[in-house]
């Protein structure tokens, strides 16, 4: 098994050009913690749901638990929504919040969207404007990483956003990401 710290050497990376992680780091670090415990929950309920409705023959608890599955789709969205984002000369580490780093190369990257999962503009004066786009990536992500795409409305692709709120130094990121894009 490839270690993910051996899995980025082996790749050829080039020079690191910039660095782009949550601005502000203890509330990821919660928001992580939190998001686990949700999803290890959703699943201990899903499981308890099935054993009863089958243990006890009640026909509701199968839908029941289908319904409650369903509730950890936005979780997993969130685990995979703004990765940390390392940008070298040749792609992008990224590594979400609960799951393993993932290298990008400049080619995997196929188009640049519009962020369609958050609010854009000031919602009042003292705010900080927000902003953000999709990228969109045709390989190297998990299918984890299609549930952004589809609640996105982009279809079944996978990508990853990138936002003003999310990531320091946003405007240097996205000018990054959209001089190596290759459209």
């Amino acid at each position: 098994m490839v270690s993910i710290s051996s899995e980025l050497e082996e790749t050829p990376r080039g020079a690191l050009i910039s660095h782009h992680p949550h601005p502000r780091p203890t509330l990821r670090r919660i928001t992580a913690e939190l998001v686990a415990v949700g999803l290890i929950g959703d699943a201990f309920g899903v499981l308890s749901l099935l054993v009863l409705g089958i243990a006890l023959r009640l026909p509701l608890m199968p839908l029941a638990a289908f319904f409650l599955a369903m509730l950890a789709v936005p979780l997993l969205q969130l685990t995979v929504l703004h990765p940390h984002i390392t940008v070298y000369e040749y792609g992008l580490w990224i590594k979400p919040l609960l799951w393993p780093g993932r290298w990008i190369g400049w080619e995997a990257v196929s188009r640049i969207e519009n962020h369609t999962l958050i609010q854009h503009g000031k919602r009042t004066r003292w705010e900080q404007e927000h902003d953000g786009r999709l990228i969109v990536v045709n390989q190297g992500l998990p299918r984890l990483f299609e549930i952004v795409g589809i609640m996105a409305g982009l279809g079944r692709v996978r990508a990853f956003g990138i936002s003003t709120h999310s990531h320091t130094n946003y405007p240097a990121l996205l000018n990054s990401i959209q001089q190596h894009h290759q459209p």
